[in-house]
């Protein structure tokens, strides 16, 4: 199966070269140019394509607006002539940044950087499993009796359970546990906590970062890096690190049952 690609960019010699790198690569097919944002979110939309290479500024809706009205992203590779956008692109979970004027090498290098994390996604359909999770909130019993945590707490020592903490982070030689209406601050590490918690439901899901499981609502796939964002019963947004990508696979096949 092909990578059905979009190229977005507002000057045609720009459309032109890409399409013609592309052209000498079997396994893409480029199935539509866009000369703006607007006409790039109507095709995306419409398309739904695997790949598509995005300039950002152009006339009307940017590159970023574009984006910003995606609900299913493709990879997204930008190609832009201004270095000054990069950290901003990659905020938007780009798999790449080229720099105008690129060489054909770069070129394709970023192209085959797209096209391992396009198989990846299609090899383990963790797309597939994400769209029909996304949107549904998951209440689950709790069946764990918890750990207690003696806490400090105006002027008074008290107990808090790990079931009624969302999430734990780290902060320098302290962790934060974040329960309702309140963050206490304890001195340890996430790493002297991860068995007992994990033990009691928590996922970790970053270096610094263990979720209560009862307490995820949504968690989206952010289609690049193999990188999640979990949205919190108390409003939170997370997002994973992706070394930690099988555990929260793992977790996904679990939540489906």
């Amino acid at each position: 199966m092909k990578i059905r690609t979009i190229i977005i960019d507002d000057e045609p010699l720009a459309r032109q070269r890409i399409e013609s790198l592309l052209s000498k690569v079997d396994e893409v097919d480029v199935i539509y140019q866009c000369r703006n944002g607007t006409e790039a979110i109507d095709a995306i939309t419409q398309h739904q394509p695997d790949l598509i290479f995005l300039d950002i500024q152009m006339p009307g809706v940017d590159g970023f607006g574009v984006l910003d009205k995606i609900e299913n992203l493709p990879v997204v590779t930008f190609v832009t002539a201004y270095d000054h956008y990069a950290m901003q692109a990659f905020d938007y979970h780009a798999i790449d940044y080229l720099l105008k004027p690129y060489k054909d090498t770069r070129f394709y290098e970023s192209l085959s950087l797209a096209i391992k994390q396009i198989q990846l996604q299609n090899l383990s359909s963790i797309h597939q499993k994400l769209e029909s999770l996304r949107e549904s909130t998951r209440q689950k019993e709790n069946y764990y009796k918890g750990i207690n945590f003696d806490i400090k707490h105006l002027g008074r020592l008290i107990k808090l359970n790990s079931n009624d903490i969302f999430y734990v982070n780290s902060a320098g030689n302290y962790v934060e546990l974040h329960s309702k209406g309140a963050t206490h601050l304890i001195r340890s590490t996430i790493s002297s906590l991860e068995y007992d918690l994990e033990e009691n439901g928590f996922l970790r899901v970053h270096r610094s970062i263990l979720i209560n499981e009862s307490s995820i609502e949504r968690v989206h796939y952010l289609n690049a890096n193999n990188q999640y964002k979990f949205v919190l019963s108390n409003g939170a947004e997370l997002q994973s690190s992706r070394s930690f990508k099988d555990r929260i696979v793992s977790y996904l096949e679990r939540a489906e049952k």
